[in-house]
């Protein structure tokens, strides 16, 4: 800064006369290079193990929400008949998140990261056996006013109100109320035990768990579908939602059972 203003140095060339293409090659070569370093950094930390374990175990209660966009769009078809307003349900989840995740935040602060993702995993994962209940048993509820709400009301259903769109409305409920406890919580943990640094390294790794699910959803949803939600025949959706339940559930009784060799510590936290 001077009476004349500000003076800006430009920065001197990396590589200097190198033309267009040698200079694209090597910044590939030294940003590869670097990457490397830095990650064969982070295998040489013991806590850097337990992390990985911990977003393995993660992977599975993520696996809900991806079975959500590849299952259950074609589950709601094929069980409630085509135009049926399956989307709109699971919207709910969006607009309950807004309020819920600073609310929750808020009254859990002083509970460590690690406990609320084990509670927040567990609600989450327990929501999906609402779906793998028999319907008969929320036809009352169908029947009364909660269904005359969901379908007549907000979903424009006319007649009879299938018990599976209360199912799905409880189900969303559910899933959006422990996503709001567990989903902040797990990058806050990951923000907590990363070494000084290295908190972007670690950052970046905590995406992990969705991009496996997205892996591992895939081809077991369309082998879900084929076997107990086809497009004709008998359909025995209940032990689809079973399956995915059961698989959903190894994340929160993971983390529980394995917290001793797993966890690590949280910077701030004396738990």
């Amino acid at each position: 800064m001077t009476d004349r203003g500000v003076i800006i140095t430009p920065a001197k060339p990396k590589y200097p006369g190198q033309n267009a293409l040698s200079v694209l090659w090597l910044t590939i070569r030294d940003t590869a290079r670097d990457t490397c370093r830095i990650f064969a950094g982070l295998w040489q930390q013991p806590g850097f193990y337990k992390f990985l374990a911990f977003l393995s175990l993660a992977v599975f209660v993520k696996m809900i929400f991806v079975h959500m966009d590849y299952t259950y769009p074609t589950f709601g078809i094929r069980e409630l008949g085509e135009g049926a307003p399956v989307g709109h349900l699971y919207g709910l989840n969006n607009i309950l998140i807004i309020f819920l995740a600073p609310l929750v935040g808020v009254l859990t602060q002083r509970i460590s990261a690690y406990r609320m993702v084990i509670f927040g995993s567990f609600i989450a994962a327990s929501s999906v056996f609402v779906m793998s209940a028999p319907p008969q048993w929320f036809r009352p509820l169908a029947d009364g006013w909660l269904g005359h709400f969901i379908g007549h009301v907000w979903l424009g259903v006319t007649g009879a109100v299938n018990p599976y769109y209360v199912m799905i409305f409880l189900f969303v409920l559910f899933l959006s109320i422990g996503e709001a406890f567990y989903s902040p919580r797990l990058y806050e943990y990951t923000a907590a035990i990363a070494p000084k640094g290295q908190e972007a390294s670690y950052m970046a790794m905590s995406s992990l768990p969705f991009f496996l699910a997205k892996l591992g959803v895939g081809p077991l949803s369309g082998v879900l579908l084929a076997y107990f939600c086809p497009a004709t025949g008998p359909r025995h959706s209940g032990t689809l939602w079973l399956i995915i339940g059961l698989s959903t559930m190894v994340a929160p009784v993971g983390l529980l059972v394995f917290q001793r060799f797993i966890r690590v510590h949280e910077a701030g936290r004396g738990d």
